[in-house]
């Protein structure tokens, strides 16, 4: 259909808009642009709408003109309107494969991202990780891939390495424009062009690999190695590699053979380690039998030679025997369990063992610790039975009983454990012996303080692997533990919730012990952390567990700050505060207030504020108002 008429019906009465109506009548170019729109009248209502229009308008008295000219010139312009179209001429084709997908999004919505990806400058992080949270699509549009690619080269590490984790999300598609002008002996950028191809082919990239393996230099050649190793089937070309790679090049290769099987593999490793020891850190991650027999059969030969050289060890050999032992992780096969037993029966002897200063070297504890984090790491039978069988074998000695306390949780009903370890947890001063009973106490509590409850599991669980146990702890444990007369702590007090409240370590194991979600749990806890927060004087940290528990901390809160070595801040009174307020009642929350104000604290603080905001937002629960937002009680 030639729209030609209607434009010029158009342009017409835009001219007759400006010269006037007056002259309408004598406008022979409007009237032979109505004549022309006949045509278009007949073929559609909408413009024989507009032709009634002009014939109404060409015949109207001069003081109705200007009236019908605007409405008519109103339609004419929305007809128009629908009418524009945009494009080139020529056959659409789709687009390159790799090149990314054509989103319905306009240049508005992705200018922001694409400055941020081509520009310099703060704040294009934030950007960056925003979009891609709220807006994943626009990252596959192809208007901002090839940016996202140039966006390797990023000089911001950090923002470079975002880049790379988002390209990682793509189809793998995108590799052939990756691929494309890449620069073997390229930079960081290329370095990170071969991880994303790698992360997205997997396998199926070595034929480009081994392409372009011959020109790379440097940390990509390094790259190019350590992808080579992901295919299982690159081992013999890795082999090849190792007699002439150096440096990180072949470190590369030794990381990528670390994981492969094979006759041939074998010898390899054991001439490897033979030659060079430091290598079997390359052997750590490998849970293989003959990885096990490798690593257990060295560090037992390493042992034994700085046993019978009954002289210091050298720092040297300090490190080696260090590197062997962390390589133990994953390993239990029946050599790696003969290792743990010929290292019980030579605990005496180790312990003797001096370092290169005189003093006591303590490898019989770092044996010890390495076994129980081989267990918590993966719990196999042949490590749980081994490590019952060391505390069976020597009952009298606590060395190995929190190693058959974790192993008897992963394997035997809750309530069996329960009645064999709770009675080494005293609840009083023992009457004699005290400090052998409490390396017994001891050795459970670091059982204990493994294990947490997992909420998605529905079951606790040993935290650092996050193996779940035989059955749920025996809830006889908890009440238990609150009763304890040691609280023994593992490690250095730590800050729970980010403030400067150095809470006991004690309480931290006790508290990820318990179920939110149990009422009887929540209901045993909350008197006990109560009394916890007077004790100490932690009113933030125990507040906060409290609340967790579904209690809360009215008429031991105010006594807490009182009983607390410093002023609290005005500002995690607010942070609690406004956090209580999403669980508690308003009028929980303003008995609270009025709770601390009654302290008198702040009335002696040289924070003035704290007089005053707390009756005012008093004031404000009262009368129905949310509970006010930080810069309301100004800090």
């Amino acid at each position: 259909m030639n729209l030609q008429p209607l434009f010029d019906v158009k342009s017409r009465l835009e001219q007759a808009a400006i010269a006037g109506t007056g002259l309408l009548a004598e406008d022979f170019r409007l009237q032979r642009a109505a004549e022309n729109l006949k045509p278009l009248a007949a073929a559609s209502p909408v413009f024989a709408k507009i032709d009634s229009g002009l014939q109404a308008l060409l015949s109207a008295p001069a003081e109705e003109r200007s009236g019908q000219l605007l409405d008519l010139l109103a339609l004419v312009d929305a007809v128009t309107y629908t009418q524009g179209t945009s494009g080139i001429t020529g056959e659409l084709s789709p687009l390159p494969a790799g090149i990314g997908t054509c989103e319905p999004l306009s240049y508005g919505q992705l200018q922001p991202l694409l400055e941020a990806l081509t520009s310099t400058g703060g704040g294009r992080m934030n950007l960056i990780k925003d979009t891609w949270e709220n807006h994943p699509e626009y990252f596959t549009d192809f208007r901002v891939l090839p940016c996202l690619i140039l966006g390797l080269g990023e000089g911001y590490a950090e923002l470079a390495d975002l880049i790379a984790d988002i390209l990682k999300t793509q189809k793998p598609e995108i590799t052939s424009l990756m691929k494309k002008d890449f620069e073997p002996a390229g930079k960081k950028d290329m370095v990170r062009r071969v991880e994303v191809i790698s992360a997205l082919e997997g396998a199926a990239a070595t034929p480009w690999l081994r392409e372009v393996l011959p020109e790379a230099k440097k940390d990509v050649r390094t790259a190019i190695i350590t992808a080579l190793g992901v295919d299982p089937q690159n081992a013999d070309f890795l082999l090849e590699l190792s007699n002439g790679e150096k440096g990180s090049n072949r470190d590369a290769v030794l990381q990528g053979l670390a994981l492969r099987e094979g006759e041939e593999i074998q010898k390899f490793w054991s001439k490897e380690v033979e030659k060079n020891g430091h290598s079997i850190y390359f052997l750590a991650p490998s849970s293989s039998d003959w990885a096990s027999d490798l690593t257990a059969a060295g560090l037992r030969d390493r042992i034994e030679k700085v046993l019978a050289a009954s002289k210091p060890v050298l720092m040297k050999e300090q490190d080696e025997l260090q590197l062997w032992l962390d390589s133990t992780n994953h390993k239990s096969s029946p050599a790696m369990l003969d290792f743990w037993r010929f290292t019980d029966e030579q605990m005496d002897s180790i312990r003797q063992l001096k370092n290169h200063n005189g003093r006591p070297m303590e490898f019989d504890a770092k044996l010890t610790d390495q076994l129980l984090y081989s267990l918590c790491d993966t719990g196999t039978k042949p490590l749980c039975d081994l490590c019952k069988e060391l505390w069976e074998k020597d009952t009298k000695q606590p060395q190995w009983l929190s190693h058959a306390f974790l192993a008897a949780l992963l394997t035997c009903p809750a309530a069996e454990v329960y009645d064999r370890f709770s009675p080494y947890v005293l609840t009083a001063k023992p009457l004699t012996g005290a400090q052998k009973k409490q390396e017994f106490h001891d050795a459970v509590l670091r059982g204990l303080s493994q294990i947490s409850w997992d909420e998605e599991k529905n079951t606790h669980v040993i935290a650092k692997g996050n193996l779940p146990l035989a059955q749920s702890l025996d809830s006889r444990w908890m009440e238990h533990l609150t009763k304890a007369f040691w609280r023994t702590s593992f490690e250095r007090q730590r800050l729970p919730f980010s403030t400067w409240e150095q809470v006991d370590n004690f309480d931290i194991y006790l508290v990820r012990l318990f179920n939110p979600s149990d009422e009887k749990m929540c209901a045993f806890i909350v008197p006990w952390l109560r009394e916890r927060a007077v004790e100490t004087g932690y009113w933030d940290t125990y507040s906060r567990w409290i609340i967790d528990f579904g209690g809360s901390p009215r008429g031991i809160l105010g006594e807490s700050m009182k009983k607390s070595k410093r002023v609290p801040y005005l500002y995690l009174v607010w942070k609690l505060l406004s956090e209580a307020s999403g669980v508690l009642s308003p009028e929980e929350i303003v008995s609270l207030l009025e709770e601390i104000h009654a302290t008198g604290l702040f009335r002696k603080s040289s924070d003035e504020m704290g007089e005053t905001v707390f009756m005012k937002t008093i004031a404000d629960l009262q009368a129905g108002r949310p509970f006010p937002e930080r810069d309301a009680w100004n800090v």
